[in-house]
């Protein structure tokens, strides 16, 4: 698949790497005190994960909104099968709301959220990826 052509269709591989490549940059942001960035890429890196996860299970749509994308984690993955702990739920829900006041609120995103963001987003992430590599 080439880069920047708008293929569509992606595998799980290449949306976990697309995860992952977010996780990174939240990393770098949140390492040059990009804490707004930090915060939108943390996100990111989150509802990519939480895609694959369910395409594991067969879970699959063309295009996700954000809260039928955070719904259908927690009722699938969470509560009907129990695959990933209720924290993760929170922790996608809190990242959204972050992003929000990152990207369309005029607040500023301290180095705490920031952090905070970033650290569940890696344990989001990586718990996915052990996951379905199993």
């Amino acid at each position: 698949m080439g880069q920047g052509t708008g293929d569509k269709g992606q595998g799980k591989a290449d949306l976990l790497e697309r995860a992952k490549e977010f996780l990174r940059v939240a990393e770098m942001a949140l390492d040059s005190d990009c804490y707004h960035a930090a915060a939108l890429c943390a996100y990111a890196a989150m509802f990519w994960a939480a895609i694959v996860a369910l395409e594991r299970f067969g879970i699959r749509q063309e295009r996700w909104s954000h809260g039928g994308l955070r719904s259908a984690f927690r009722d699938e993955l969470v509560r009907k099968r129990h695959i990933y702990p209720d924290r993760f739920v929170d922790w996608l829900s809190d990242a959204y709301d972050l992003r929000n006041d990152a990207h369309y609120q005029r607040i500023e995103i301290s180095v705490k959220k920031a952090r905070r963001a970033v650290g569940h987003a890696r344990e989001f992430v990586n718990a996915i990826t052990e996951a379905i590599h199993k």
